[in-house]
């Protein structure tokens, strides 16, 4: 092949390159422009449609409905959609909230039930978020069979969790063992967050048959979520003496939050601090912890002791805690100038510098 052909060869591909970048720019142009063309369109019906007049306003504020709502283009369709969804994360009024969810659904809970079986990804995520954003409960099965499909992902997974804890349903408590195993505990304290009445009763019966992971969380929601039961009292009093040491620094660190103990609970936690166990600096903290909350003066000793502890955090919280009773003050003044131990000396006096530091600021 000689020079002339072989430069030929290279001239026709080097313009069949360029051709498909300017065809390929050109496509991209395009779409983009349908693209803005789109979002323009939306944008001036969703203007319209927040004015205070509008039937869809006028609908969630009043209930008055009028054959003016009805989508009757895509583009209305999702400009009422953006409508709806930014006047939900406005809305206080659980009436309004009502309306904006059951139009929601009159709209659209056909297409997101479609979409849940698009073979596309992103439609089924999205489905997904505007179906839990408009609590959607209609469509229950629908994602009770999503959750069955070999396609379901694990992001699809853990939004249909979310999902069926929101609605408080049943199923929720046969997905909790696997979620445990598939999800972090991030992810899984999320959704125990969600579960509430007859379902969170039925978590605390069968606590024991959990997984530590799943226990954990379920320590974890009870704290967080501020639920103070007589069940919950006893569960937390029983499960600050297990074996395992990351359940029972959970337990104290929930029952520190709840802010009393039984006297029983109280005899058998004086007594542990009596014996002086060796237990971790960690399991030392929290019982300070569960001690301020209860402000027993039975263990002002004890406070004394630990603020002579040989982690800071423990000294800390330990002369922080006797702040709080009515000769606190007097006992770290002492304990100031008096303490043998120079720690417990030092951190004394921190307490007391903090304290009036704060006054005078205050």
């Amino acid at each position: 092949m000689s020079i002339e052909e072989i430069l030929i060869i290279i001239w026709w591909a080097t313009v069949g390159v360029i051709t498909l970048i300017v065809v390929l720019l050109l496509y991209l142009m395009f779409r983009k422009y349908q693209r803005n063309r789109r979002l323009q369109a939306i944008a001036k019906v969703t203007e319209q449609l927040a004015k205070a007049d509008s039937p869809l306003n006028q609908y969630i504020s009043t209930g008055e409905r009028s054959r003016k709502m009805l989508a009757k283009s895509k583009i209305e369709q999702k400009a009422i959609e953006e409508m709806l969804i930014h006047r939900l994360s406005l809305s206080r009024a659980k009436s309004e909230q009502e309306r904006i969810m059951e139009l929601s659904e009159y709209y659209f809970a056909d297409m997101y039930a479609a979409e849940l079986c698009s073979s596309r990804w992103s439609h089924r995520i999205n489905a997904l978020l505007y179906i839990e954003q408009f609590q959607m409960t209609r469509l229950k099965s629908d994602l009770l069979v999503a959750l069955k499909r070999k396609n379901c992902t694990g992001d699809e997974r853990f939004l249909i969790l979310r999902i069926l804890a929101t609605f408080q349903a049943s199923e929720i408590m046969d997905e909790l063992e696997p979620a445990a195993i598939q999800y972090s505990e991030i992810q899984l304290l999320q959704l125990v967050l969600l579960i509430r009445g007859e379902l969170l009763d039925r978590l605390l019966l069968q606590f024991d048959k959990y997984s530590p992971k799943l226990r954990y969380t379920i320590i974890d929601s009870l704290r967080i979520n501020n639920i103070r039961t007589q069940d919950v009292l006893q569960l937390l009093e029983q499960l600050i003496y297990v074996n395992d040491k990351e359940m029972r620094i959970r337990a104290m660190k929930a029952l520190a939050n709840f802010g009393y103990m039984s006297p029983e609970a109280a005899d058998r936690m004086e007594q542990e601090l009596a014996e002086q166990q060796l237990v971790s600096w960690q399991e030392r903290l929290m019982r300070v912890k569960v001690i301020n909350s209860t402000r027993d003066e039975r263990f002002l000793p004890y406070l004394e002791q630990m603020v002579s502890d040989d982690a800071y955090e423990v000294r800390l919280q330990s002369a922080q805690a006797l702040l709080r009773y009515r000769q606190g003050a007097a006992i770290l003044e002492q304990m100031a100038t008096d303490h043998p131990d120079r720690f417990a000396r030092e951190m004394a006096q921190e307490i007391l510098e903090r304290r009036n530091y704060e006054r005078n600021v205050g």
